[in-house]
């Protein structure tokens, strides 16, 4: 019976480490896709163009635009 658990343990091992390899694989490839490219760029412009409106907010004298601008830039974002 123990012979048998370390044979499953030792089995268990090994195809977690190909696991792991395809899915390091595959999810390169699903980052690399074109549907997730784009996905990215979309998201890139809506960030831009909420920080936008929030700039414009903020101009206009709108203090949580302010606030929340600043805070923006205190995480780099």
């Amino acid at each position: 019976m123990a012979e048998r658990k370390v044979v499953k343990e030792f089995l268990g091992g090994i195809v977690k480490a190909i696991g792991r390899r395809k899915g390091k694989a595959v999810a390169k490839k699903f980052l690399n896709s074109p549907g997730m490219k784009k996905l990215a760029k979309q998201s890139a412009e809506l960030s831009n163009n909420i920080r936008k409106d929030l700039k414009s907010k903020a101009k206009k004298g709108d203090k949580d635009s302010e606030d929340l601008l600043n805070f923006l830039d205190t995480l780099d974002y």
